[in-house]
């Protein structure tokens, strides 16, 4: 009898989710075998294991359930440690937890946003999200896409995007974030050198299921970002990569300072007070700021994000950041610093939402779709 092959990971998400598609990168870039598996956060399996919700869960070749795709890479690291995608030398590892915490806690706000209150986007990723839930759910297409796009508008509220500062969100985040990602790309294959990183995997997330994906959000990136869009390319082909170099250790360019300095715009004073507080005003210079909650998920990531701070310091790094005019968004806040997780043992994070839809949205979607848990 032939030899039965290993049983690979089992990808558990939809084509369309910032996040599955973080993680599958990883995978196919790694050479990890996977299998891609379509569905609706209907797994009982999953549930039973613990997990909260957040898509995507990846099942492992033994059977066991983890989710998080920070913690899942940064284990998966423990793991299989080359090619690795965290930078060797500690400034630059740094910075590449702070740039993926801030694609992963923030970008995903106006990504969302923007396939839902533009007309040209919500019925493209409508359609797409829709093809992968009626995999798992019995139900006509058209019936599952009015659910999904009627639940998907009412939970932008909570995480700060709605319709009417959507064109706030594209004009003073989405876009300079294009300029200067594009800015970077053009000199650099990726964030730290010639191999990619953990947070250019975040940021093709980003791109890949939304702003270099959804037609409108293509047109921005196409004019803007056309470096950015080659970087997401270079991405999908993974095969096509050579490991190369990081870049020069403590030789931080002047296009990298303008990336860390446009996440000190809006973004760190927004999550500094709200994880303090418990909420802040979200600041738009057009006037239609909204004040947001911050998340408990949100509030461990910026716990966590402090803690690494404290373990990789340096008067570098802090020459770095004092540059970048960020510093003062790390050093005063020590003491909400959190533990960094454990890597080794497989994830299983009691967090992994980043935002709460509404409670009314989530159980009109679950008794109309079924199978949706």
């Amino acid at each position: 009898m032939p030899r039965q092959a290993a049983e690979p990971y089992r990808l558990f998400g939809m084509a369309q989710s910032y996040f599955t598609r973080k993680i599958q990168s990883y995978f196919e870039y790694k050479q990890i075998p996977y299998r891609f598996r379509r569905f609706a956060a209907a797994h009982p399996e999953a549930r039973a294991a613990g997990w909260p919700g957040g898509v995507p869960v990846v099942r492992t070749p033994a059977g066991e359930y983890t989710w998080d795709t920070t913690s899942i890479i940064l284990h998966l690291e423990t793991q299989r440690p080359e090619p690795t995608v965290l930078p060797t030398d500690p400034l630059q590892r740094f910075l590449c937890f702070v740039i993926e915490d801030v694609v992963d806690e923030w970008f995903y706000r106006p990504a969302v946003g923007s396939r839902w209150f533009f007309d040209e986007n919500r019925d493209h990723g409508s359609w797409e999200l829709t093809k992968d839930m009626t995999v798992e759910t019995p139900l006509p297409a058209k019936n599952v896409q009015a659910l999904l796009t009627a639940y998907m508008t009412q939970s932008c509220g909570p995480f700060g995007a709605t319709r009417e500062n959507i064109d706030s969100w594209i004009d003073e985040v989405v876009k300079p974030w294009f300029r200067v990602l594009n800015a970077h790309f053009s000199t650099s294959e990726f964030l730290f050198g010639a191999r990619p990183s953990l947070a250019d995997f975040a940021i093709f997330g980003s791109n890949a299921a939304h702003f270099v994906n959804d037609p409108v959000c293509r047109g921005w990136a196409d004019e803007l970002g056309p470096e950015v869009v080659k970087h997401t390319h270079r991405l999908l082909e993974p095969e096509e990569i050579e490991h190369g170099e990081w870049s020069r250790a403590h030789s931080t360019p002047e296009s990298l300072i303008a990336i860390l300095a446009d996440i000190g715009r809006i973004y760190l004073p927004w999550v500094t007070e709200a994880t303090r507080d418990g909420r802040a005003q979200i600041e738009f210079a057009s006037g239609k700021g909204i004040t947001v909650e911050a998340s408990p998920f949100l509030k461990e990531s910026r716990g966590v994000l402090l803690a690494r701070y404290i373990a990789l310091r340096s008067d570098a790094l802090d020459q770095v950041l004092e540059r970048a005019d960020i510093l003062k968004y790390f050093e005063p806040y020590l003491d909400q610093a959190l533990s960094i997780p454990d890597t080794m043992n497989l994830p299983q994070p009691k967090l992994n939402r980043p935002f709460a839809p509404p409670e009314s949205a989530e159980d009109n979607l679950r008794d109309q779709v079924p199978g949706v848990t």
